[in-house]
Formats: C-alpha cells, sequence, structure tokens
C-alpha cells in the first residue's frame, strides 16, 4: 500500500445509485492531518461522497484514492485499518458493554478466530481514556446518554487507529454541551495525533468553529472550498440554501457565525397577492414552495401534463394552465394562461429552457408588462436559449427594457415581489 501527503483524493468522480449520478465529475483532495467541514442542504451529495470513501458506493466514473492507493484495490480489512466512521448514532440489539463496544473497532486488527491480545486491551484502554468513558467501560451501552453513547463510539472509532475519521452528522442529536465536547475529543485526535477528519454536519456554526478549511456542496458539486470566513458569506450561502441569512464575524476570535432570518420572507407577507409562475423541468419546484408558505396566491402555466412542476403545483393546489406531454404550447392553453397572468399582481419567469414549443410562455410577460404589472425574469436566459436566432434572449432584453426584473436566487427575489407589511396581514 503506497502513502503520500494526500489522505484522500477524488478525480472526475460521478457516483450514485442505479446508475443515476449523484455527484458529477468531482476533483477534491483533503491532505493527510486536515480537519474539514463538509457542508450543504439535503441531498447535495456530502452522504454519497463519504460512501464513497467507506467503499459502499463504486465510482460510476472517476478514481477515489486513500492516501495514495486507488480505493478499488483496499480489502475491507485495508480500509478498516485506514478509515474510521463516526455516525449519527448507532444501535445495538445486545447489551454490550462500552468496552465490548470500543473493542469492535479492533476487529480488522485481530487475526481470524483470535481473541484479543494484551495489546488489543491496551489500545481500547487508551482510546476509553482519551475520551472519558473508561470508568462507565463495564455499562451497558444501551443505558448511556447520548452524549456518553458518542463519546463511546469516538472511541470504537480512536480504537481502530485510523488515519482518517468520516464523521457523519456525528452530532446533530446531541445537545448543546455534549455536542462542543465530541467535537474538542476529535480537535484533540486532529491536532495531537494527526489523524485527518472530514465532518459532515448541518450545524454551520460549529463546522466554522473546529474546522479551519470548509467544503460547501451543492447539487452534486463542491461550489465552495476555503476556510470559514471565505465560504461562509452571505450570499453563497443564499444561492446553496434558499434562504435568507446573515453571517457575522467576531474580530476578536475570527469565528463566524451564520444566523438565518427569522421568516422565509422576512417582515412581509404575500397574502392577498397574486403572483403568475412560468417554469418547468423542476426549475420551478422551489419557488411555488415558498410562494405558498409567504401566503401568497399562486397560478401556473403554461405547463405539460407529466412534468415534475406540474406534479408538484398539483400536490399544493396551484391552478395550472396545460398542455399535452411533449407537445407545443397550443392557443387554448395559452388563453387560460393569460386569464391567469391577468389576475395575478406579478409575473415570475423561472430558469426554464426555452425552445421553439413554449417561447410563447414569454407573450405572457409582454401582457403582464402592457398592463403595468411587475415581471421578475431569472437571470441567464441566454444559458438556456435552445430557440432559433436565440428569440427567447432577444425577447428577454426587449422585456427588460420595458421594466422587468432579472432575479438570481429565491431569496432575493422573495424580497422583490409586492407584499404586504406585518400590521396589513393581522
Amino acid at each position: 500500500m503506497t502513502t503520500n501527503n494526500n489522505a484522500m483524493e477524488f478525480q472526475k468522480v460521478s457516483a450514485g445509485y442505479h446508475g443515476v449520478p449523484i455527484i458529477e465529475g468531482l476533483d477534491l483532495t483533503v491532505r493527510a492531518g486536515e480537519m474539514v467541514g463538509l457542508l450543504g442542504p439535503n441531498g447535495a451529495g456530502k452522504t454519497t461522497l463519504l460512501r464513497c470513501v467507506t467503499g459502499l458506493c463504486a465510482p460510476l466514473v472517476g478514481a477515489v484514492r486513500l492516501f495514495g492507493t486507488d480505493s478499488d484495490k483496499l480489502s475491507a480489512a485495508d480500509r478498516a485499518r485506514l478509515v474510521a466512521v463516526v455516525p449519527q448514532e448507532v444501535e445495538t440489539p445486545v447489551a454490550f458493554t462500552v468496552q465490548e463496544i470500543v473493542m469492535i473497532g479492533r476487529t480488522a486488527s485481530l487475526s481470524r478466530w483470535h481473541r484479543p491480545t494484551k495489546q488489543d486491551f491496551s489500545v481500547v484502554e487508551r482510546a476509553m481514556v482519551y475520551t472519558d468513558v473508561v470508568d462507565m467501560k463495564n455499562r451497558p451501552f444501551t443505558e448511556l446518554s447520548g452524549g456518553e453513547k458518542q463519546r463511546a463510539i469516538v472511541a470504537m472509532a480512536l480504537a481502530q487507529e485510523p488515519r482518517l475519521i468520516l464523521m457523519d452528522e456525528a452530532t446533530s442529536h446531541l445537545d448543546m454541551n455534549h455536542r462542543l465536547e465530541v467535537m474538542q475529543i476529535v480537535e484533540r485526535l486532529n491536532r495531537e495525533q494527526g489523524v485527518t477528519v472530514l465532518m459532515i454536519s448541518h450545524d454551520l456554526n460549529l463546522a466554522a468553529e473546529f474546522c479551519p478549511r470548509i467544503l460547501l456542496m451543492d447539487h452534486g458539486r463542491v461550489v465552495a472550498d476555503g476556510s470559514p470566513v471565505a465560504t461562509l458569506n452571505e450570499e453563497t450561502l443564499r444561492r446553496v440554501y434558499h434562504c435568507d441569512v446573515v453571517v457575522q464575524h467576531d474580530a476578536a476570535s475570527g469565528l463566524v457565525s451564520v444566523v438565518p432570518a427569522r421568516r422565509l420572507a422576512q417582515g412581509c407577507s404575500g397574502r392577498g397577492i397574486r403572483v403568475h409562475v412560468v417554469a418547468g423541468g423542476g426549475c420551478g419546484e422551489e419557488l411555488m414552495r415558498r410562494l405558498c408558505l409567504c401566503e401568497y396566491t399562486v397560478t401556473c402555466g403554461v405547463f405539460n401534463q407529466g412534468d415534475s412542476d406540474t406534479e408538484v403545483a398539483d400536490a399544493l393546489g396551484i391552478e395550472v394552465a396545460l398542455e399535452k406531454p411533449f407537445s407545443p404550447i397550443g392557443q387554448s392553453s395559452l388563453d387560460l394562461a393569460m386569464e391567469m397572468a391577468k389576475k395575478a399582481d406579478a409575473m415570475v419567469v423561472c430558469g426554464v429552457p426555452f425552445g421553439p414549443g413554449n417561447l410563447v410562455n414569454l407573450s405572457l410577460a409582454e401582457q403582464a408588462l402592457a398592463a403595468k404589472k411587475r415581471v421578475f425574469i431569472m437571470a441567464g436566459i441566454a444559458d438556456r436559449d435552445y430557440t432559433p436566432g436565440h428569440e427567447a434572449s432577444a425577447r428577454a432584453k426587449k422585456l427588460e427594457s420595458l421594466g422587468a426584473v432579472t432575479w438570481h436566487n429565491i431569496t432575493d427575489l422573495l424580497k422583490l415581489l409586492p407584499a404586504n407589511s406585518p400590521s396589513q396581514t393581522r
């Protein structure tokens, strides 16, 4: 087994399940001895990345290397000697003692059919001392508190004598005190023993406090990589998490603090306000959900039957102008959408690709502007314009010249939409 200064390398990796990639074209290197926070919303690909490291998910394309060795060339025992995993929680159907749980970490080092040696017991004892569970080594694991259980699991991981520890939301079920306690133990492992740590967390502030390097993932890709100050900025977090945040910097400690806004649309409500949405292909799902949560009355179309946006609109009880599947928009469905748009106070064009079949949807925006209504068009229409002669881009530019406003993310869009003040909604 070869070694180098890189604990983990992903080279052009695409990986997923049943042939469908969750992460795509991922290039990533974690150097030995780093402590790295892996952040991102649900579905971003964080757990799939960890499963590639543990060998539970083989790459569809590309290569994963651990300490210089191709992952697919590592035996299960070799991998267990290199990598330990600390999950959210561990359930055991048997009333193992804490010492027995920690001894499981020695499995990869034990000779087949042989009992643990004096050296194995010494390693386990040292791990329990390090994580402050030695006094409870004879207690049943099932009787421990949440914080005690996690310390015991960290001890089990430490007993493996790994070079890389993967933490999969390992502190998510813990209270504030035990969360900090577990993280301080892991920090000591990293600092004193040079163990590399890759930590998945939904707690941005905890990751920012303990991890000098942050990887921020979204839709299977790393969208930010660097120090907490560099990666956890308001613009990036709003784009990735689709909510408003405030990022604060403590000049004395250098720590970063991320605070979400109190409301999806802070200080306002869409109650009594109608918004017509043009989308398709799934690009309008999150916007429709957020508008409904903010109490807007939403109409949509023209969508094609069977489109994922149509399914979401139906689930939310949104009125939709529909066209037959895989068919260009006809006059009757366009007329229905125009009637909806006439009743709306504002219109939003999402990041839908435009082709000859749905280009007429932009005529709804032209109608709205002519009626002195507010129109919002998602930026980057040129990148999704598949019309002859780039007609969609030309029409979008004309709409902007007539007063249409460009938007980049849902958080900013919610600030632009007409809304009621809190006093108007009481």
